[in-house]
């Protein structure tokens, strides 16, 4: 079973609320690739199906980058109800606890580092907006 990409950036914004640190349509695109490798790593599964996409910042997941593209660099703050199951709940916090003290800076020169999965479809700008493959996010992210 997976979930739609909106309804895991959803239940991230709301937890990144809960625990008092908003975030940016920028680093909820990260974080969400972040939950999505090590959701991958810990389970074997894939935790959404929505499109991955290497953009000038790193891997965006555009369906959930134009739902909060309104907010710019604020601050994302709302809370939503979730279809999310407690055990996934469980996990995807374990995942933000690395995750959520990080800057959205660092995040991206993360994902931008030479031969991730995203430098590999990036390529300098001529793969910008190109679908990473999930094997490939696989075999650079999860090892």
């Amino acid at each position: 079973m997976w979930y739609e990409a909106l309804e895991l950036a959803r239940y991230v914004i709301s937890e990144c609320m809960r625990r008092g640190k908003p975030l940016s349509n920028l680093k909820l695109q990260k974080i969400l690739y972040y939950v999505w490798v090590n959701y991958f790593r810990e389970t074997g599964r894939y935790i959404f199906i929505d499109d991955i996409c290497a953009w000038q910042l790193g891997p965006v997941i555009p369906v959930v980058y134009y739902e909060y593209c309104s907010y710019a660099g604020r601050p994302i703050s709302n809370i939503y109800p979730t279809g999310i199951s407690d055990q996934d709940q469980l996990l995807i916090n374990s995942i933000l606890d690395k995750y959520i003290d990080v800057s959205a800076s660092t995040l991206v020169s993360w994902t931008h580092q030479s031969g991730s999965a995203w430098d590999c479809v990036y390529k300098n700008g001529e793969g910008n907006k190109k679908v990473i493959p999930f094997q490939l996010i696989i075999s650079k992210e999860v090892g």
